[in-house]
This record gives structure tokens, sequence and C-alpha cells, in this order.
């Protein structure tokens, strides 16, 4: 008894713990992960960033640069000494320091023009990022729809393996009071083994589709996760009530692909004004300030009166006269002092005129130009593999709204003829080979109508893809 009920209780414990750690998903919920976890969608974010980068790096191309610069060496035989701007044959050692800058007056309006293609280029990302977050979107949406589709299939089979366990317990009554032949239950039995295939065939498609979904969220495939089951769906979008000129319209406006190749070609166009100014003289206004220091730098901190001796010829005769002189007396100049006194400075404007680049100026423009060129044959080309996917989709969606009209037609036909013969096999007068024919007539056409139902509710989210709207299952 009391081993019974351990068992009972580990039995809910283990019931419970499995269900406390399932994650279960919304389709909002799975399109946020799929997006956030997404390694295209991150390199497009780096993207998106490079672009960001280039936009300040095109502000700042405004500012003048500063930049400091420093040397030292020795020097060895005659050279001149910057301090003192003298020749020596002394080895001395030195050091110099300067600090530079340059503004650009003019170059052609190249620096604006750069402003406004990192802007174009941004854009550009921006809408590229946009688009991936969309058609990961309509992935997941599209996997998810296969989820449920799979559950309700897999109920479906369910239930027809019960009801055809329930024929059997009517059959086994008609076969006790005499009404029916042993031998025909063996086709029953027989349908039960293919509903119970059938049954676990659905079971492997639902785990494969969840499969998928773990794949597109990266999510670890031993984790054990399902999705939030809707309320009834239904079509979204009729398509028999929009035009394919509209819907192809609308999605042209909307569609951030055609967009990003809008702000491509735009920025191809501001590449060629770039390219072009590389031909425009240019005007560039610049100072700098610089010092030095070196070894063999004195100064003159006084004077030491002496008489200088010196021997001359007066009348035949040597003789030694001396001369006042006021003689300087020298000390080494400190290092800070030296950057001090040899302090120098100057600012210019300096004007730069091409007149031959070895061609390639010319070949720049050139390129500039066949890159536009390209440019607006890629908008058309992504314009024209837009109209063809609109079409696609568009036929698609009144094709499958046709197909669930007719399957559902019929279902219902074959269902009303089942339960008759049903009722007839109640009472006899209806043989099981009969009954078991009409019955899988019966679940191939709810079947197909199923097929066709999510077919139709997917292929009108594709209508609101294209129309703009966002992805969802109400």
């Amino acid at each position: 008894m009391y081993v019974k009920c351990f068992f009972s209780i580990c039995l809910i414990w283990l019931s419970f713990s499995t269900v406390n750690g399932q994650t279960t998903y919304t389709l909002e919920a799975c399109i946020k992960k799929a997006i956030a976890t997404n390694l295209q969608i991150q390199n497009s974010e780096i993207a998106l960033d490079n672009a960001r980068l280039d936009i300040k790096l095109a502000q700042h191309s405004r500012f003048p640069n500063l930049s400091f610069n420093s040397n030292v060496g020795w020097n060895f035989g005659r050279t001149v000494d910057p301090t003192q701007n003298l020749f020596t044959t002394e080895t001395f050692f030195n050091n110099s320091a300067s600090l530079s800058s340059n503004v650009i007056l003019y170059n052609g309006n190249k620096i604006n023009n750069m402003n406004k293609q990192s802007v174009a280029n941004l854009k550009a990302a921006e809408k590229d990022l946009e688009q991936t977050q969309k058609d990961i979107s309509l992935q997941v949406s599209s996997v998810y729809l296969n989820i449920l589709f799979a559950k309700e299939n897999l109920q479906n089979a369910q239930n027809q393996l019960n009801q055809t366990k329930d024929q059997l317990n009517l059959l086994q009554k008609q076969i006790a009071v005499g009404n029916m032949a042993e031998n025909d239950r063996f086709e029953i039995e027989a349908q039960i083994a293919v509903n119970e295939q059938t049954v676990i065939e659905n079971k492997n498609i639902l785990q494969l589709q969840l499969l998928n979904l773990k794949q597109l969220m990266r999510a670890n495939p031993d984790e054990d996760i399902d999705i939030a089951v809707t309320g009834s769906l239904s079509p979204s979008t009729d398509p028999d009530l929009i035009s394919f000129d509209y819907l192809f319209e609308t999605a042209k406006s909307n569609q951030a692909t055609v967009m990003a190749s809008e702000w491509r070609m735009q920025s191809a166009a501001i590449n060629e004004k770039i390219a072009q100014a590389e031909a425009i003289p240019s005007l560039v206004a610049g100072g700098n300030l610089r010092t030095n220091y070196s070894n063999k730098g004195y100064n003159i901190s006084g004077y030491n009166r002496e008489i200088v001796e010196q021997d001359i010829i007066f009348n035949n005769q040597p003789v030694t006269i001396g001369f006042p002189q006021n003689i300087p007396v020298l000390e080494k100049t400190p290092y800070l002092d030296q950057f001090n006194n040899n302090l120098s400075y100057g600012v210019g404007i300096s004007l730069n005129i091409p007149i031959y680049s070895n061609y390639s100026i010319k070949a720049n423009q050139q390129k500039a130009k066949l890159n536009l060129e390209r440019a607006k044959i890629g908008y058309e080309q992504t314009v024209e593999t837009l109209k063809t996917s609109v079409a696609q989709a568009y036929a698609d969606a009144r094709s499958s709204k046709m197909r669930f009209n007719a399957t559902e037609k019929t279902k219902n036909a074959q269902s009303v003829v089942y339960n008759n013969a049903l009722k007839r096999f109640e009472l006899g007068a209806t043989s099981v080979f009969e009954l078991s024919r009409l019955k899988t007539i019966l679940e191939s056409a709810e079947i197909n109508h199923l097929v066709a139902k999510y077919d139709y509710i997917f292929r009108t989210r594709v209508l609101d893809y294209y129309l703009g709207k966002p992805i969802n299952l109400n």
C-alpha cells in the first residue's frame, strides 16, 4: 500500500516537473527571440554601426586636424647646429618638437557630399536590417503555423483512431447478437493499426516542426518547448477584395528592400559628385609651432675683461703689446629654456591644382558613373523581383482560397455520406468493408481540407506582409 502511494507521488512530481520545465512561446515571443539571436541580423547590426561611424568620420572631416611630432638624434661631422645656426664639427645631441594643424577651406564641396553619402549609406543599412527582421518574422510565422497544423492534424489522427475503436466496439456487439460475422472485425482491426501508425507519424512531424522552430530561435535542440495554441484561426485578407496593382504598389512603398535600393542609388549619385571634386582645385590653411634643443647650446652669462697680448714687429724689433677685451662667459642653456628660446611659428595657405594624375582622377570619375548605373539597374532588379514575388503570392492566395472552399465542400459531403453509412451499419445494412472505405475517403477529405485551411491562412499572412501589416495570427 505504502509502495503504491510512494510511486504515485513520484509520478505526480515527475509530471509536474516536466510541465514546469517546458517553455511555451507565443508567436510574438518566437519572433522576438529569433530576431535577437539571428546571426544575419547581428551582421546587419554591425553594418549599421559601421555606417554610423562613417557619418562621424564625415562630420569630423570639417574640423582642423592637430598633430604633434618629435625626434631625437646624434649628429657627427660637419653640420649645422639648429640652436645656433652655425656649422660645427663636434658631435652633438639634438631634440626637436613641432605642433601642426591644417583645415580644408575648399575642396569642391567634397566634404558636404561625403556627409550626404554617409547618411544615405546609413539609411540603406537601416532598411537592410528592417527587411531582414521582416523576413525572419515571416519564416517564424510559417513554422509556427506548421506546428499548429501538425498539432491539429495529430488531434484529428487521434480522433480517427478513437472513432475506429468505437466502431470495433460496435461491431463486437453486432457479432455478439449474430448480425455480423466474426471475420468482419479483421477489417476494422487493420484500420486501427493504420490509424495508430498515422498518429505516430504525425507525432514525428510535430517534433520535426518544433525542431525547426528551435533552429530559427537558436535554442538548444534538447530544450523542451511548446507553442501557445490560439483560438480559431482564420484568413486575414481576402485576395478577391484586393487587386494586384494595389498590392504591388503598396508593397513597393513599404518594402524595406526597395527603400534600401533607393538609398544606394542616391549614394552612388553622390559618389559621382565626390569623384568629380577630385579634379577641382583645393584650398587648405595651416599653421605650425616648432622648437629644438641641442646639448651644444650655450648662452652668455657675463663678460670678463682681460688683456689679450699680441706679438708685433716695431722698428724691426719684436714687441709684445696687450689689448683690453671683454671675454664672454658661456654656460649651457637648460633644456626647457632652449625650447622656450627657440620657439617659432607660422601660418599659411596652400593651393593644390590637379593637372595630371596618371589618369587616376578620370578613371575614378568613370567608375563612379558606372557604379551609379549599376545602382540604377540594382533598383530595377529589386522592383522586378518584388513584382514577381507579389504576383506569385497573389496567385497563391487566390488559388488557396478556391482550394479551401472546394475541400470544405468535399469534406462536408463525405461527412454526410459517412454518417449515413454509419447509421446503416448500426442497423446491419452496410458491410464493414464499405464503412471502412467511406471512412478512409472521409479521413482523406478532412486531411486535404486541413492542409488547404492552413495553406490559405499562411498565404493571406504573406499578403499582409506585402501590405505592410504586422505578422500575427489574430
